[in-house]
């Protein structure tokens, strides 16, 4: 199964795309989408897509940035270009980046599905004996590796809202099963393992800025309600985040 992120900030068009390739019968079975650059380069925290397919002319960051910075930060390197702009400098900066292909809207759905297909042939065959020796491993290790990219993301998402629905989303599994695979592979249950990387950041602010006011250093790992804060920041390190820094 590939995975593809679609980046496009005119959300009639992303959706059309994505409907077109899901129901395209294409090696990407895994798609997820964003509605700029910025959104594009926070969830690579968490997806690490074999293909990207961008518009050009976003907000805050083009598209031709998004692929420079990508490729920089070695989290994908396929781009497909996909644009309203037949202009020479662009097509000229994306063959700079070695880009797959320069596409222009409007969107021809054949000539679309078939560059991907030859596209998703071409990222099989290079990946070869490594998906070989992936495929052949027991489940569990496929498994693991949805535990550790849940870790991971909790590590860097940890002071907003994060749920088991969300990594259901993330991972395609049931949120009941992650909850069970989390707790055999880690030895705790998701939200014990949310709430002391919480908190043990939470002891890293509090110590870090005197100033800080209890209330903002829980909003800043994550909790919104400060009397929540207070009873699990009581109840991991046996005392309140006040007696914790004066101590």
């Amino acid at each position: 199964m590939l995975k593809l992120l679609v980046v496009d900030d005119e959300m009639v068009i992303l959706q059309g795309l994505v409907k077109i390739i899901r129901t395209g019968n294409t090696p990407f079975m895994h798609i997820e989408y964003a509605t700029d650059a910025v959104e594009a380069i926070s969830m690579l925290s968490y997806f690490t897509p074999d293909l990207i397919i961008t518009d050009i002319n976003m907000p805050e960051k083009n598209g031709l940035q998004l692929i420079q910075e990508v490729k920089e930060r070695q989290l994908c390197n396929r781009f497909i270009i996909l644009t309203g702009y037949d202009e020479f400098a662009y097509a000229r900066q994306a063959i700079q980046y070695q880009v797959i292909d320069y596409c222009l809207k409007p969107i021809d759905k054949q000539e679309i599905l078939t560059l991907l297909r030859k596209v998703a042939k071409e990222i099989m065959e290079e990946k070869g004996a490594i998906d070989n020796r992936v495929h052949a491993q027991p489940p569990q290790s496929e498994y693991c590796l949805h535990v550790t990219r849940i870790v991971d993301y909790i590590k860097q998402n940890y002071d907003q809202d994060l749920s088991l629905d969300r990594f259901s989303e993330l991972t395609d599994l049931h949120p009941a099963y992650i909850s069970q695979l989390f707790k055999k592979e880690t030895g705790v249950t998701f939200i014990q393992y949310l709430h002391d990387y919480r908190i043990a950041k939470a002891k890293e602010l509090l110590l870090a800025n005197t100033t800080l006011p209890v209330q903002l250093v829980g909003h800043q790992v994550g909790y919104e309600n400060p009397q929540h804060f207070m009873k699990v920041f009581k109840k991991i390190a046996g005392c309140t985040p006040r007696s914790y820094r004066e101590s």
